[in-house]
């Protein structure tokens, strides 16, 4: 149940995150005259799945052992993050990128051998 938990918590996050860069800079906030707000629908989507990995990241870490969710979460999601903006968002990758990338996932075998 932890695996799919947390991949979801994944999917969710950098789901969000790609519908917010996707949606650019569709948030407008007014308070002329009226409080108006607009939003682009991305954008929105961004939101609503960053809103849900927050509720479902809050469930994780209450909980499995915060020393290894954390770190395996986030490093799986830095890592989907940078991969995906470099094919799907056409963003420059460094060697020291790759370098990073290398060490996140050798820190989550480290950190996952003795479970």
């Amino acid at each position: 149940m932890k695996f799919v938990l947390t991949l979801v918590y994944i999917i969710l996050t950098t789901g969000g995150l790609f519908c917010m860069k996707l949606g650019g800079d569709s948030l407008a906030i007014s308070l002329k005259n009226e409080i108006s707000f607009k939003i682009g629908f991305v954008t929105a989507l961004g939101f609503l799945l960053y809103i849900c990995s927050f509720l479902l990241w809050q469930k994780l870490v209450a909980t499995y052992d915060l020393s290894y969710i954390v770190p395996l979460a986030n490093g799986i999601v830095q890592v989907v993050v940078l991969v995906g903006s470099y094919f799907f968002l056409k963003e420059s990758m460094s060697i020291y990128n790759v370098i990073g990338i290398i060490l996140v996932i050798l820190g989550i075998v480290l950190i996952s051998i003795k479970r």
